[in-house]
């Protein structure tokens, strides 16, 4: 194996590592709000706004220091060390509001762990001739897909068996592991001043907007999705209770053959049209959801949801890039924010669903989600075609 592939299989690794870290305490943060601390549903909302709005200043602010010579490597190892002391603390508090302190003042920090990872990642890459971006991006979206076969799964487990503190611990060693892994084997890569003062530092583009919006209600759908799934299974439907780390663990393992396909296929279809069939498979698989009582309806959905999530998570990231090529930091920060406030609208409705009708009608907001997606990439294809 040459040492450029050897390089690159270090970033495909830290990529697993960061994915770990949300692989096991996302899915479980709605859950573990209402079963574990006995919020209402509502809270659910009021703790996801909060933590990413904290998130997103920071995230941004980190990505622009990253533009500007800042090393992305070190920036990257505080992110995750402040994930890791916050999750040690959640495994350790009783009330809800402590938690809420904790995930505003530590583990919104951490959310920028991944912005991070992307853009130490796309740093190198650029460095690499040889590397092809838009298989690289795919390979490290597909890398933090690996994660998400075993984090929910066992997350979930471990809440059932052993309590919600013993996934918070796992997933604070991962945090402390993906910190020594960047510090000892991850290379600083500097960054030139003079090419990010260039043309590429000024306004974004609308069409550049249009596509993180596109990004953004994509991101809503998939979380107002996986957010509902696990109390609606267990809750409305009667499903064991390690059904949800099942559906989630068997989607991951789907779309990493789809996302490493995705950067192939894009050298002959281009990128924005393969984003615009995930979402007409995302509308496929919202309509099907809502209709499903039983497991196998569930289990069989999930190939269609890998199609949706493999091929948007593995290209839209490189969408962005292309954009502002010079502007790595923020692209990726852009990119990690968009996920995120979609993330937060997505839970926050959930919480607001639930209260007022039940989890399954989540499926539904999703389902308009995904139509807003496709609506705002078809508008920035129109206005790429004026340029």
């Amino acid at each position: 194996m040459s040492s450029l592939q050897n390089s690159s299989w270090l970033y495909l690794i830290l990529s697993t590592l960061t994915g770990l870290v949300g692989a096991f305490v996302n899915p479980l943060m709605s859950f573990f709000l209402v079963e574990g601390l006995g919020a209402e549903p509502i809270y659910i909302g009021l703790y996801t706004v909060l933590v990413t709005i904290a998130g997103l200043f920071i995230s941004q602010l980190l990505g622009a220091k990253a533009d500007n010579g800042v090393s992305a490597r070190k920036l990257y190892i505080a992110s995750v060390i402040a994930m890791g002391t916050g999750l040690v603390l959640y495994a350790n508090l009783g009330s809800y509001w402590m938690v809420l302190l904790v995930g505003i003042c530590m583990v919104s920090i951490g959310n920028a762990a991944i912005p991070q990872m992307l853009t130490v990642s796309r740093q190198w890459a650029d460095r690499n001739k040889k590397i092809n971006t838009v298989d690289f991006n795919a390979r490290l979206r597909a890398a933090i897909s690996l994660a998400w076969i075993i984090g929910p799964a066992v997350g979930f487990a471990l809440a059932g068996s052993l309590g919600f503190s013993s996934s918070f611990y796992i997933a604070a060693i991962f945090s402390g592991v993906a910190a020594l892994f960047a510090f000892k084997l991850i290379p600083e890569v500097k960054v030139v001043k003079e090419a990010v003062n260039g043309k590429h530092n000024g306004a974004s583009s609308l069409s550049f907007w249009m596509l993180g919006l596109s990004v953004t209600f994509a991101s809503v759908a998939n979380i107002l999705y996986s957010s509902a799934m696990p109390l609606y299974t267990i809750k409305e439907l009667g499903f064991a209770s390690y059904s949800p780390g099942l559906l989630m663990g068997l989607v991951a393992l789907l779309e990493i053959p789809v996302m490493l396909y995705a950067g192939k296929l894009s050298q002959k279809i281009t990128k924005h049209a393969l984003v615009g069939v995930a979402y007409l498979f995302a509308i496929v698989f919202y309509s099907g959801i809502f209709f499903s009582t039983d497991l196998w309806h569930f289990i069989c959905l999930q190939f269609v949801n890998a199609i949706f999530y493999g091929l948007f998570a593995g290209l839209s990231l490189t969408l962005l890039q292309d954009e502002l090529p010079l502007r790595v930091g923020y692209t990726s920060a852009f990119y990690s924010n968009a996920i995120k406030i979609g993330m937060m609208l997505g839970t926050s409705l959930t919480g607001v669903i639930a209260q007022f009708t039940s989890f399954r009608h989540a499926n539904l907001g999703a389902l308009i989600a995904v139509c807003l997606a496709l609506i705002c990439l078809l508008y920035y294809r129109a206005l790429k075609k004026k340029v």
